[in-house]
């Protein structure tokens, strides 16, 4: 059968050229090509460049390294990299290449550059610094390890897969959820001494005035005696949990229940199912320093807390029935013994979510084998005495109690009273959700699992490739929503707070259409035409960044 085929003259794009051109905004490429060891006589295509590539492939398209090339195929290769690309350029020998020159360039440091950059080209200040962390699990045994600094290793599993190794990659964000530092680190690692590493960075990299200004929000992790003691150091105020495992936090939470005097503050979240809360202001003392520690008590009680009381209820009652069998089996000889028994098993047995009641009671038996006898003699009938113990119900009060005590937590801080109210400062601690909510670009499967099985230093280069994806997006999103452009959307009506996901989902379909002459031309669904016009306004870029490939500077040499 004979058949014509023909080149499609349209490309699909999409938001792709949103992110490069914020990319190239704040010198993504050029700051890349300016850090790694690279020999422009020998390489047509940048570092800078085919990093980018895997950026852009990371936010719209998250395809295996070997694919790369063959989804640029479906593209136009020239608006998202550079006039003269071509998909060949970005082979997965190439791509490869490329992570291993980031890998041995310091790639944390080249992170916070390009991130420095960002803050200063978007105008961005600190304020408030968020720091989280993440583990990403990885496929391979990753048995030679020698000049990695970042090793593929068993530890906690966040994504619940503890028969993997990991690797851990931290975010520090500011209030708007833009990434100012990002590290990969070894998969065994502590959030306790990552945290002393943070603040460490901090104080190296920002000047006296911004320590002055910063707050370090983080879990309750950095709240350990080295971390505090850093903190008190240098001056950097703070906000966390503070564990129950310190003395502190179960005294703060007895004087707030004791004193009974909680200041209501109603729901902190937007949503219409928030949780309420009203709050206690107490202090404490840790390793000599004193602390303002804030007793929050959730009046909407989380189901979750009734369920993990309820096992534990469980579990408490199995082993109250164990330790009652135990004595249950116990025979005494006088009826003395077996009340002692009672009393001391009742008096060291801790029981403090059932009634339990005790009981000594008799019993007769024949003193030698046998068939007993009709008419036995003196002697051959003797008593003994055994202790009947039964676990009752649940307290229904104490369990009340309990849920209620579960519902209250503890946050620590250096902040004032004056400077952040109770209610502030359950809303800033909260405002960690902006570092964790770009933790799913770290967790997607397909980039990162199935690849580089035998290099753990391009599993570290693919990290700083996923972080630099979370940078972007985070400047995407945030320029967006600081627009306040009410955006419409087909699905919705208008997005007024839109993320970036939902911008690169409005703008899938989007194609760039090349005529004869090279003339490229957008085109889209009508029903999208003013979801664009309304995105590209937002984001201040004009409709060229769809049509006009930018120019890459010819390597030198």
């Amino acid at each position: 059968m004979n058949m014509t085929i023909q080149e499609p003259t349209s490309r699909i794009v999409g938001a792709a050229p949103l992110f490069r051109q914020m990319a190239d905004e704040i010198g993504l490429v050029r700051l890349i090509n300016g850090m790694v060891r690279w020999d422009p006589r020998q390489s047509a295509i940048s570092p800078g460049e085919r990093i980018l590539v895997l950026v852009l492939d990371v936010l719209t398209g998250k395809t295996p390294l070997y694919r790369v090339w063959q989804r640029l195929t479906t593209t136009d290769v020239e608006i998202l990299v550079g006039a003269g690309r071509r998909p060949d350029d970005f082979t997965d020998d190439s791509l490869g290449r490329a992570l291993d020159k980031l890998a041995r360039a310091e790639p944390a440091k080249i992170f916070g550059t390009i991130a420095a950059a960002a803050y200063a080209a978007e105008g961005l200040t600190l304020g408030t610094g968020h720091w989280d962390s993440t583990s990403r699990s990885v496929y391979g045994d990753f048995a030679d390890t020698r000049g990695t600094t970042v090793h593929p290793a068993y530890g906690h599993s966040k994504d619940h897969r503890p028969d993997l190794k990991q690797v851990l990659m931290t975010l520090f964000v500011n209030r708007e959820g833009v990434p100012l530092f990002g590290t990969v680190e070894s998969g065994h690692r502590s959030d306790k001494t990552l945290n002393g590493e943070m603040i460490d960075r901090l104080t190296t990299a920002l000047d006296p005035a911004q320590l002055q200004q910063l707050t370090y929000v983080a879990d309750s992790a950095v709240v350990t005696g080295p971390n505090l003691a850093r903190l008190a150091e240098t001056g950097i105020r703070f906000i966390s949990r503070c564990p129950d495992t310190f003395a502190a936090a179960g005294a703060a939470k007895a004087a707030a229940w004791a004193a009974d005097d909680w200041e209501p503050m109603g729901a902190i979240a937007q949503r219409g199912n928030a949780a309420e809360y009203a709050a206690s202001e107490q202090w404490g003392i840790i390793g000599d320093h004193p602390y303002r520690l804030v007793v929050y008590r959730s009046r909407t009680p989380d189901p979750r807390h009734a369920r993990t009381l309820d096992r534990d209820i469980e579990q408490q009652r199995r082993g109250l029935e164990q330790a009652a069998d135990s004595v249950r089996e116990q025979e005494f000889a006088c009826e003395a013994d077996a009340q002692q028994a009672l009393e001391y098993w009742l008096e060291t047995t801790p029981r403090p979510w059932h009634h339990v009641s005790g009981e000594v009671v008799a019993e007769t038996r024949q003193a030698r084998p046998g068939r007993p006898r009709k008419d036995p003699a003196p002697g051959e009938i003797r008593t003994i005495w055994r202790v009947r113990i039964t676990i009752g119900a649940v307290d229904a009060a104490r369990r009340q109690q309990e849920l209620e005590w579960r519902n209250t937590f503890v946050l620590i801080t250096t902040v004032s009273a004056e400077v952040l109210p109770p209610a502030a400062l359950l809303a800033e601690y909260k405002g960690q959700v902006h570092v964790e909510r770009h933790f799913h670009f770290l967790k997607d499967p397909l980039f990162v699992d199935a690849l580089y099985v035998k290099k753990p230093e391009r599993v570290e280069a693919l990290g700083y490739v996923l972080l630099l994806a979370c940078l972007l997006y985070s400047l995407v999103e945030r320029r967006v929503r600081a627009a306040q452009v009410a955006i419409p959307s087909p699905s919705r009506r208008v997005l007024k707070n839109p993320t970036g996901h939902e911008i690169v989902r409005h703008l899938e379909s989007l194609l760039v259409t090349r005529d004869a002459t090279g003339k490229r031309t957008v085109a889209l669904p009508s029903i999208l035409h003013a979801t664009l016009v309304a995105i590209l306004d937002a984001l201040q870029m004009p409709i060229t960044v769809f049509t006009e490939p930018p120019l890459r500077e010819p390597p030198r040499g």
